[in-house]
């Protein structure tokens, strides 16, 4: 049977898998982090607002046309979530952002 890539990685670079994986998911989380909080900062610099809340009264009141800003602000939101889900993990896993 073929070992795993992973298996021939760790083999060849002499480092256990578990400490590989453990790494792999420390760049991950911390990359999932940081693209969501880029993607959060040009949202915010593009609306000119600090808070979901500030674009949704920007779009209500009509000081920003709703296409595309409701759709940023689902993103925004969405975001949101994935940041939280991230951090859960990385206390989970002990990681420090």
């Amino acid at each position: 049977m073929e070992k795993s890539l992973l298996s021939k990685l760790s083999k060849e670079l002499e480092i256990p898998e578990t400490k590989m994986l453990d790494e792999s998911l420390n760049v991950f989380l911390d990359s999932e982090l940081r693209n969501a909080s880029a993607e959060i900062l040009k949202i915010k610099k593009q609306f000119n607002v600090s808070k979901p809340e500030e674009l949704k009264k920007k779009i209500e009141s009509g000081k920003v046309e709703e296409h595309p800003a409701w759709e940023r602000l689902i993103f925004w939101e969405n975001l949101n979530k994935r940041i939280k889900v991230v951090n859960n993990w990385m206390q989970r896993l002990h990681i420090s952002s």
